[in-house]
């Protein structure tokens, strides 16, 4: 693997590891308000990294289940 290679790597996986955090504590209020350009960034990150996504609202569903049973 060249350096050039690595880098590119390194840069998506950057890329994934931050829009997981941003999407954790976002709220639906905020992922409405998106708009223009960053809209079509957001559809894009939304669809390649739906796996992740998926996972992401179950722990929240469950989360929130979970603190109304209490």
């Amino acid at each position: 693997m060249t350096g050039e290679e690595i880098e590119k790597k390194w840069n998506k996986e950057i890329e994934k590891i931050n829009f997981i955090r941003w999407y954790r504590n976002v709220t639906s209020e905020e992922i409405r308000k998106v708009k223009g350009e960053e809209k079509r960034i957001l559809e894009r990150l939304l669809v390649k990294y739906t796996d992740e996504i998926e996972v992401i609202n179950k722990s929240k569903y469950h989360l929130s289940l979970y603190t109304n049973q209490i």
